[in-house]
């Protein structure tokens, strides 16, 4: 099992993120915007032409094949809380890789390719909730944190085994933590501590003002 939870945590640890601002514009994408390794901050200072091709990569690659890997390879039982831990690796190195100083993403895409295989359908429960929720308020810091938050209620609802409903309460716990330490970013001097922290928590962002804040560092791009 030790070997599974390595290989989920490597392949999660894969950073595309920035390997496609190294490639694609020369940057480090943690310096820009939200400082995150993550697909949104690519779309803002890369490009959105990237955005599908990675985010399939972090959900298929970084996600579910270690999984699959773990069932289909090394014969791991998928109902079992091991296989389920494995899920959490994966997470926890797309957040903080090895690769990139123990910073990274926000977790989503791994989230979802985990789920892919640990409970498909609350995919689409998660869209089911966010989607039309972004569409009428253009937030998705909020109602990302909403459709994740509901996961462990969609579990039961859905008829999925206590396992799955907390596994969903340690993913979304992870994606929270990884907010709020946002890349060890340090907190701003011209904010309150509670403000700041609040802002990350539920805008997934230090300030209030979106278009600032994803616009940092962004005057030195061609």
């Amino acid at each position: 099992m030790i070997a599974l939870y390595l290989l989920a945590y490597l392949m999660g640890s894969l950073p595309t993120a920035f390997i496609v601002g190294r490639l694609a514009k020369g940057i480090d994408i943690r310096d820009y915007g939200s400082g995150n390794a993550g697909m949104t901050n690519v779309v803002h200072h890369v490009g959105r032409r990237w955005a599908v091709p990675l985010v399939v990569f972090e959900i298929v690659v970084k996600g579910s094949l270690a999984l699959l890997l773990g069932q289909y390879v090394m014969g791991v039982e998928p109902s079992s809380i091991g296989f389920a831990i494995a899920g959490i690796f994966s997470i926890a190195g797309h957040n903080w890789s090895i690769f990139l100083k123990f910073q990274g993403g926000r977790g989503l895409a791994p989230v979802g390719g985990t789920l892919l295989v640990l409970a498909p359908f609350l995919v689409g429960a998660f869209g089911f909730v966010f989607i039309p929720g972004w569409f009428f308020t253009r937030n998705s810091g909020v109602w990302a944190l909403i459709s994740l938050a509901l996961l462990p209620l969609w579990a039961v609802v859905l008829g999925y085994p206590d396992l799955i409903s907390w596994y969903c309460v340690a993913a979304v716990a992870l994606v929270i933590v990884k907010r709020l330490l946002s890349n060890w970013t340090p907190l701003p001097s011209d904010l309150s501590k509670r403000t700041v922290l609040l802002n990350r928590l539920l805008r997934d962002r230090d300030v209030a003002d979106r278009t600032e804040w994803i616009n940092r560092g962004s005057a030195g791009l061609k």
